[in-house]
């Protein structure tokens, strides 16, 4: 009776209906949140389920936006920058993850990427609507109050910013951890494929489109001439390029990204990318590159499972060890 029974399962089983490629669905959404469009690419067997799922996830990063944003002065973040240098403060658990992981970045990379650099940020903001350039003094004040080493924390939920006048810039970061967040979402719902693609500057794979090896994604150079493209398969990449914002002073223009030790703007034109299983640490990653470009390369290649490539405005790609043979880059060459 009880083989009987094994017998019948298995049968049950055989013939009940697998979900094939042909019965999945794409489901796309963009929604805008932190200032940049975030797209949503699913395949699903029920679309109104993959749009519930969506809106659930947009609304996440909402929530998230309300907390880690520096440009609402009422974010858990804005608040611990007023807070600086009166001590420690409670802050919510996406916050105090948030700043532990950028502060480990910060180690690791020797500074190079350090989310205290608000201060630079708001110096070269109010140098471009002067049009001119920061003076050595107003620098050097500046410079005094970025240090990844002034931010402190407590377990389990207390952050505290040691010197007056230091804040918390996490726009190098926060879009990744949002990435990342929504991949969780998505698959803890039993998504299997789709892909997150923030802005076009940090995205999330997650399996492949039905009969595809992975997601096709074009990488193209600070130009924004197609260098080559990327298969991503249940990984994260991130993108960023030296010269696509930024400012321009006295007819000048100067890159978005602020060595954080010299306090000076990149003003050559770079893109890095960075393919690992976070989008979180892929984001952090592209700043070092873009910033010292192939000198950084030494760095990338410390962390496990990361793959980096550097493209300049001219010469050859610069990639990490490894980076031909692990991934699916396929170069178009250069007109």
């Amino acid at each position: 009776m009880k083989s009987t029974k094994i017998l019948l399962l298995l049968l049950l089983i055989a013939l009940a209906p697998a979900k094939t490629a042909a019965a999945l669905r794409e489901v796309r959404e963009v929604h805008y949140q932190m200032g940049s469009y975030l797209e949503f690419t699913l395949w699903h067997d029920e679309p109104e389920t993959a749009k519930r799922l969506i809106r659930d996830a947009a609304r996440e990063v909402h929530r998230l936006d309300e907390i880690l944003s520096n440009y609402d002065p009422d974010s858990a973040l804005s608040h611990l920058n007023q807070h600086a240098g009166a001590g420690a403060m409670r802050v919510p658990a996406e916050l105090f993850a948030l700043l532990s992981t950028a502060r480990e970045f910060s180690e690791k990379t020797g500074g190079i990427f350090d989310v205290t650099v608000g201060p630079l940020m708001e110096l070269w903001r109010k140098a471009e609507e002067k049009n001119r350039l920061p003076s050595g003094k107003h620098l050097a004040q500046a410079l005094a109050a970025v240090s990844y080493r002034n931010l402190v924390l407590y377990r389990p939920d207390e952050a505290e910013l040691t010197r007056g006048g230091m804040s918390v810039d996490l726009g190098g970061i926060d879009k990744g951890y949002a990435v990342d967040r929504v991949t969780g979402i998505m698959r803890a719902a039993g998504v299997t494929t789709a892909l997150i693609n923030f802005g076009g500057s940090s995205m999330s794979a997650i399996g492949a489109p039905p009969g595809k090896r992975g997601w096709e994604i074009a990488v193209q150079d600070t130009d924004e001439r197609l260098r080559g493209t990327i298969h991503l398969r249940d990984t994260a990449l991130s993108t960023s390029g030296s010269m696509g914002r930024g400012w321009t002073i006295d007819g000048k223009k100067y890159g978005h990204l602020i060595h954080p030790i010299s306090g000076t703007p990149i003003t050559e034109a770079r893109t890095a990318v960075v393919i690992t299983r976070s989008a979180t640490r892929a984001e952090a990653l592209t700043k070092p590159l873009v910033l010292l470009g192939k000198n950084a390369l030494p760095t990338i290649e410390t962390f496990s499972d990361t793959e980096a490539i550097v493209l300049a405005a001219s010469g050859e790609p610069a990639f990490s060890r490894q980076f031909r043979s692990r991934s699916s880059w396929k170069e178009i060459s250069k007109k």
